[in-house]
């Protein structure tokens, strides 16, 4: 009976520190996971960019003799909202690598010698972040409401046609909740043209 007795002792000390030294890691995880979920909701994973830059028209107008003249560039701007989505773990800020995904909504317009377009988008990014600097690509479609010369020279209405683009760039946090970017672009415009529009812009993206 004794050695029954010691034994159920013995094995009880055993077993009870590694049960106690458990709870505490559960205990402790748990409390890493909810520091993480306040830091998230603290994160500034919305931007807001705007940029400036060129745009280089391509050389083919058709109907009509109506010719764009080569390497027409004209100036133009851009105006876009991040939202990020996916795993929100992956969302982390400047020190954080990894992948991030984004939904982006856009405006962006060009006025010039040859005519006008202005554009609505939506476009999906994903962005590589290394501490400081995010390196992103991203592709999407949209609407341009193009000025009448685009569509028949000397006409007097605007007309609409789809676009698809595919873009890359970097951001550089340069202080807390702003950073810069610079961003190359192709847009394919189904008018009349059959054109792509070559962009580049840069700019500020304002986190919150």
């Amino acid at each position: 009976m004794k050695n029954w007795a010691a034994t159920v002792i013995a094995m009880g000390a055993l077993v009870l520190p590694g049960q106690i030294a458990f709870a505490d890691q559960h205990e402790q995880e748990e409390a890493q996971r909810v520091y993480l979920d306040e830091e998230y909701d603290e994160e500034r994973d919305w931007s807001i960019g705007l940029g400036l830059g060129l745009v280089e028209l391509g050389d083919n107008f058709v109907e009509g003799g109506f010719v764009v003249s080569d390497d027409d560039v004209e100036q133009y701007l851009m105006l876009n909202l991040r939202i990020p989505f996916g795993d929100r773990h992956a969302h982390r800020g400047a020190s954080s690598t990894g992948f991030r995904g984004y939904l982006e909504p856009e405006l962006g317009y060009w006025d010039g010698d040859t005519g006008s377009d202005l554009l609505l988008g939506i476009n999906i990014v994903g962005g590589m972040p290394f501490n400081a600097v995010e390196f992103y690509v991203g592709g999407g479609i949209g609407i341009h409401f193009l000025d009448s010369d685009l569509v028949v020279p000397g006409g007097d209405d605007a007309d609409e046609a789809l676009g698809v683009n595919a873009h890359f760039g970097v951001d550089v946090s340069v202080s807390e909740g702003v950073s810069l970017f610079a961003m190359g672009r192709f847009d394919l415009v189904d008018d009349d043209r059959d054109e792509l529009e070559g962009k580049a812009a840069v700019g500020l993206r304002f986190h919150f």
